[in-house]
């Protein structure tokens, strides 16, 4: 592997890992509010599998399992998400 690889995909993963902690902070941020937590969780995922999507098109490697696999991973954090405030709906 390329040293210019590396640092692509650490760059890569640093930013997504920013784009996942600044959304959920921005969640717990407004946590007396239900619909604006779930207004912030799907513009995170959304950005977190635009920007997954973009890389792998960039890289050349994207199909259809890899954008299945971003929409499933989006779909289970949101069904968490609302699994476990139920009770706030």
């Amino acid at each position: 592997m390329k040293n210019k690889d590396i640092v692509w995909k650490v760059t890569y993963y640093v930013i997504e890992l920013v784009i996942l902690v600044l959304g959920y902070s921005v969640i717990l941020l407004f946590s007396f509010d239900f619909s604006i937590q779930v207004m912030f969780l799907v513009i995170t995922l959304l950005f977190y599998t635009t920007f997954g999507l973009l890389r792998h098109q960039a890289q050349h490697d994207l199909s259809l399992l890899v954008v299945i696999e971003y929409i499933l991973i989006s779909g289970v954090i949101f069904a968490s998400f609302i699994f476990l405030n139920f009770t706030r709906i």
